[in-house]
């Protein structure tokens, strides 16, 4: 997959000019879109088609101890100046309330990704019985490429591709979320960044901005309203643009 057909596909998606903006992280090639633009016969499958882990279900059933524990938090290495989830990919189990993943607290994190060494995260969860388990893992930031993200397990639901959800909740959650994308107005001879403050979010809830294509361009000295997209593809290879309005006066 070459960087021109991802930007003839990205260029689709939204009615503005031609992206020509930069490419914050060449892992965007790893999409796979055809030379039309149409998703690849094998995008259109389910994103668990090639999982043969536990499900959600069987991981409860095997935790037998009297407290919950979170999983997912083996040592991990994060690129120089990528973003970092400490929560992207980890869950949290217990033999009476089932999936508590929601409750996972990170007490403590100190990763500076701009710098590379070791740093540690630190976890907690509790259950409904005030029963507790806590945590540490190891966060290496080093120049080699950031470990893939493990996959959460699926329910049994998931796996056979009923989630049990309506259309519009399915849509909802498996939306990444843009943040920091309001249209806004700014003076004429401002500066103006389109990477400031915006954040991308995956459906996992890693951060993906470092992965995100930028089209159009504002001239600051040139009163009117500009159009800035924003599309990234999220780690199943689903694409996701939006656009914002950045008015000059």
């Amino acid at each position: 997959m070459n960087t021109s057909t991802i930007v003839k596909f990205m260029a689709g998606l939204l009615p503005v000019a031609p992206i020509t903006g930069e490419l914050l992280d060449e892992e965007l090639e790893q999409a796979e879109i055809s030379e039309t633009g149409a998703e690849s016969e094998s995008d259109t499958n389910s994103k668990y088609a090639d999982y043969n882990g536990p499900t959600m279900e069987e991981e409860i059933a095997s935790h037998s101890g009297n407290t919950p524990i979170i999983k997912g938090t083996e040592a991990y290495n994060v690129q120089v100046g990528s973003s970092f989830d400490p929560l992207a990919g980890v869950y949290a189990i217990d033999n009476q309330d089932g999936d508590i993943t929601d409750n996972i607290e990170v007490t403590e994190n100190n990763v500076n990704t701009s710098r590379p060494g070791s740093y540690t995260v630190s976890y907690r969860i509790e259950d409904s019985q005030n029963r507790y388990y806590e945590y540490t893992r190891v966060i290496e930031v080093s120049n080699a490429a950031s470990d893939p993200i493990p996959m959460i397990p699926p329910t049994e639901e998931e796996l056979a591709g009923d989630s049990g959800e309506s259309e519009d909740e399915a849509a909802s959650s498996s939306a990444i979320t843009f943040l920091g994308l309001e249209d806004i107005t700014i003076s004429q001879g401002d500066t103006f960044d389109p990477k400031e403050d915006v954040a991308i979010i995956d459906v996992d809830g890693s951060d993906i901005t470092h992965r995100t294509y930028i089209s159009g361009e504002v001239d600051t000295e040139t009163p009117g309203k500009y159009t800035i997209a924003y599309a990234v593809f999220d780690h199943f290879g689903d694409p996701h643009a939006k656009a914002r309005t950045i008015t000059v006066e």
